[in-house]
């Protein structure tokens, strides 16, 4: 299951103000929340995609998410690919230095 997230801590640290803060978040779905779909859903695998903002990081969705969904979860990230079969698996893009 493929679910988009957004990181209030990420838009604290951006400085958002309170009110723009409410507006986003109104529109997009907390890691508690989705740890609550999950949850319910029991996807065999749960990713996370069009995070929001950018900058959050794993520390900002991944416990959060573990207070209600304790089975599998990736952050997913541009090139990610990810085969869906008997097992599920995942693969991250390699990273090219010059």
């Amino acid at each position: 299951m493929i679910h988009e997230v957004v990181s209030p801590e990420s838009l604290k640290r951006a400085e958002y103000g309170e009110e723009r803060s409410k507006i986003i978040i109104a529109h997009h779905t907390t890691p508690e929340q989705a740890g609550e779909i999950f949850s319910k859903v029991k996807p065999r695998l749960a990713v996370y995609s069009h995070i929001v903002l950018p900058s959050a990081t794993e520390q900002d969705l991944i416990p959060p998410t573990r207070k209600m969904y304790s089975g599998a979860l990736e952050l997913g990230e541009d090139l990610m690919v990810i085969e869906v079969g008997e097992k599920m698996e995942v693969r991250r893009p390699k990273i090219f230095s010059p």
